[in-house]
């Protein structure tokens, strides 16, 4: 019963379709390693329901979520089952006595050869058909005792093309369904000159297979530089920023990184991320108390038209910030060569400023002021660290070799039987390819034309 079930043709589709069905799913609805935090911080205020549901049946992580290793499990399943029944059992059976009939009905090509040389091959003759089919580069695997029948198989290790090709993909599944069940991702934020410390909970957003547990790098990373480049209608060039990794035992080594270049340090790949922006700092003095600095992170616009637009709170204070930052006060553009800040500050409800403030100008908040003091980019950078990789690249060579197999090494056979009819001896030649039958035929009848030729 469930070996019928899990060969069905119809669980096959099904799992398929619910494959394609979730990974639409995934592009359609934002994944949490694809947007910033900010955007579901956002998302969660304006619809609090949908996000719940959404959060609740996890589609907004829908490669590692529960149900979707479970779904991987159940092809891994049925993928084994096909390996063994469809493909190896039919392999073995095969290698043993032939029971099927050579007749012309049986095989589409067929030949029926008859002697008139007496009633006996002869060690000689047998020889020669031999030499034939070597010449053709087929070989005999299976003689009766009474050598009445033959059969030649060519390429015979095409056969197991089909298995090798499937168990690469039966690896390369299981290699993925330990990936997403342990694998590990975490996202930052850093504005540059910053240090990550490389602690579990410094991640911004962190994202852990289901048998995962708390994701430590083992190493600190310091932002150095980061650059934006941008071609003529303000897409992104390129990304690029300037790291230090600083191991355990505080030896540190600089690399550059990039959109089309992650880095690999102990296991653990870090990506550019295409999340960035400018960071504005900003000091507050209060009448009574020291100054306090903080640091607000602005996206990136899509065009160098727009302002680097953000909304936010004054930590451990009633001030919310509402900026738009010109990186040029001038001219549109992305660098901040004249920056200033149109700068709306409110505190309970109340204006308590607005206009526009340059680079390390102050604006008055009543009896506080807010001085506009730093100007640096950020950077957001993932953290991927996966197990079972060398698995997948093992599963990727399988299933080359085996579409090799299937499709440059075909088999073919070639089925011959003595019949002995009064005085004369009769052959009956048959044989079968799975692929490329046409070119298959037209050997299988020049093989014919010269056994002919020996026995006639």
């Amino acid at each position: 019963m469930i070996k019928r079930f899990l060969l069905s043709p119809k669980t096959i589709i099904s799992l398929i379709c619910a494959t394609v069905f979730f990974s639409v799913i995934g592009s359609i609805i934002p994944q949490l390693t694809e947007k910033p935090p900010r955007f579901f911080d956002a998302w969660k205020a304006e619809s609090p329901k949908i996000y719940y549901l959404i959060d609740l049946l996890q589609l907004n992580q829908v490669y590692t979520s529960v149900w979707f290793l479970v779904l991987v499990a159940f092809i891994t399943l049925c993928l084994i089952f096909s390996i063994y029944y469809q493909q190896f059992k039919v392999l073995i059976k095969s290698r043993g006595p032939v029971k099927r009939d050579i007749t012309e009905s049986s095989f589409k090509d067929y030949v029926s050869i008859e002697s008139i040389h007496g009633s006996e091959l002869g060690v000689g003759r047998l020889d020669e058909i031999k030499r034939i089919f070597k010449n053709r580069g087929y070989h005999p695997y299976l003689i009766t005792e009474e050598s009445t029948c033959f059969i030649f198989g060519k390429n015979r290790i095409g056969r197991w093309g089909g298995i090798v090709f499937h168990v690469g993909l039966l690896v390369v599944i299981v290699a993925a369904l330990y990936g997403l069940a342990f694998q590990k991702r975490g996202f930052i934020q850093m504005i540059q000159t910053d240090t990550f410390q490389g602690k579990d909970k410094d991640w911004v957003v962190k994202r852990l297979g289901i048998f995962a547990r708390d994701f430590d790098p083992g190493f600190k990373v310091h932002l150095n530089n980061f650059t934006p480049s941008y071609w003529e209608n303000d897409q992104i060039k390129e990304l690029e920023s300037s790291l230090t990794i600083i191991n355990d035992r505080g030896e540190n080594k600089e690399f550059a990184l990039s959109l089309r270049n992650p880095i690999k340090f102990k296991g653990t790949k870090i990506y550019q991320s295409t999340h960035y922006g400018y960071s504005l700092g900003f000091i507050l003095e209060k009448e009574e108390g020291y100054p306090v600095t903080t640091n607000f992170l602005l996206d990136a616009p899509s065009k160098k038209g727009k302002p680097f637009a953000g909304k936010m709170d004054f930590p451990t204070t009633d001030f919310i910030l509402d900026m738009k930052f010109h990186p040029n006060m001038i001219e549109p553009s992305f660098y901040a060569t004249l920056p200033g800040v149109d700068l709306t500050v409110k505190e309970k409800r109340q204006e308590k400023f607005r206009g526009r403030v340059l680079f390390t100008q102050r604006a008055w908040l009543g009896e506080d002021t807010l001085t506009f003091a730093q100007i640096h980019y950020w950077t957001g950078l993932t953290f991927v660290k996966n197990y079972g990789m060398p698995l997948v690249y093992t599963g990727f060579a399988l299933s080359t070799l085996g579409a090799l197999l299937i499709f440059m090494l075909s088999y073919k056979e070639i089925h011959l039987k003595v019949i002995e009819d009064g005085d004369h001896i009769r052959l009956s030649m048959a044989g079968q390819a799975k692929r490329y039958k046409a070119i298959f035929s037209e050997e299988f009848k020049e093989i014919a034309e010269r056994l002919e030729k020996v026995l006639t």
